[in-house]
């Protein structure tokens, strides 16, 4: 947008904000703009609600009520290198993947869990996976040449982070990376794991029915834990970091357990 107008992206980025509101020149320009992705918008549409606004530019929307959302915590200027960097390049992310990461319970074991990524109605990537049982829904910022993602279970109340390792330009087959979680203990103890992901479907075209083959492939899954033997050695190896001198038994897993957290608070009688 910045380019097309001529401005700024910065400007663009405060206009996004609501820190500055665009000039009468800007904004007939940018109504122009608009206009020839989304004829007969004019500047009067500018005055409807929210909701008018987003049914004059045919988007999807919902409103909190005035509450923050992830993306308000975003700075303006990341937040727009995601949206460009996705709309360059977020195709070659799409599809079904599986992944393989170190079982926190079972050392020298792995697990095995499915993940779609669509691109959104938002401009950026949206994921979903299935882990252990738990359902995990979010979306991901493509940053250069990294993914970073943040998802909720809305049912169990948790989050799942992760940052992966992207391509520059061909369509990706496999990425790696660090997922942040929260183990199903009795204190929810963090952990984080090495994981691999590997393509198994491209998807159809149909956000539906995309969805759909996503549920099936955790459907006819069954147990998470890989066969023994059944993950090459390469990624096995590249996994538990088995040439690291320095991982003492962690393979790829790094985990604070809540039993031996020493978080607290302050003492009964105020001390530090």
């Amino acid at each position: 947008m910045a380019a097309d107008l001529a401005v700024d992206k910065s400007l663009v980025g405060r206009w996004v904000s609501g820190k500055v509101v665009p000039s009468a020149h800007n904004l007939a320009r940018l109504t122009e703009l608009i206009a020839r992705r989304r004829p007969g918008f004019t500047m009067l549409d500018w005055d409807r609600d929210l909701e008018g606004l987003a049914a004059a530019l045919g988007v999807e929307t919902t409103f909190n009520g005035g509450q923050a959302t992830l993306i308000d915590w975003i700075p303006p200027a990341i937040l727009s290198e995601a949206l460009q960097g996705t709309a360059a390049r977020g195709g070659v992310y799409e599809g079904i993947w599986r992944s393989t990461r170190p079982s926190s319970d079972l050392p020298g074991r792995f697990l095995h869990d499915h993940l779609l990524i669509q691109r959104s109605a938002s401009g950026l990537l949206s994921f979903r996976t299935g882990v252990e049982g738990v359902s995990y829904e979010g979306g991901a910022l493509l940053l250069q040449h990294q993914l970073f993602s943040i998802a909720a279970d809305r049912a169990h109340g948790t989050l799942l982070f992760s940052i992966f390792n992207g391509v520059a330009r061909q369509k990706a087959e496999v990425l790696d990376g660090v997922t942040l979680a929260c183990l199903r203990d009795a204190g929810g103890s963090p952990a984080a794991s090495t994981c691999l992901l590997e393509r198994v479907a491209d998807l159809s075209g149909d956000p539906e029915a995309d969805i759909q083959a996503y549920e099936a492939m955790i459907a006819a899954q069954g147990s998470p834990l890989a066969p023994e033997g059944s993950v090459p050695e390469a990624v096995r190896a590249h996994l538990i970091r088995e040439a690291d001198p320095m991982r003492m038994g962690l393979g790829g897993l790094l985990r604070m357990y809540f039993g031996q957290s020493m978080a607290r608070g302050s003492s009964l009688n105020g001390a530090a």
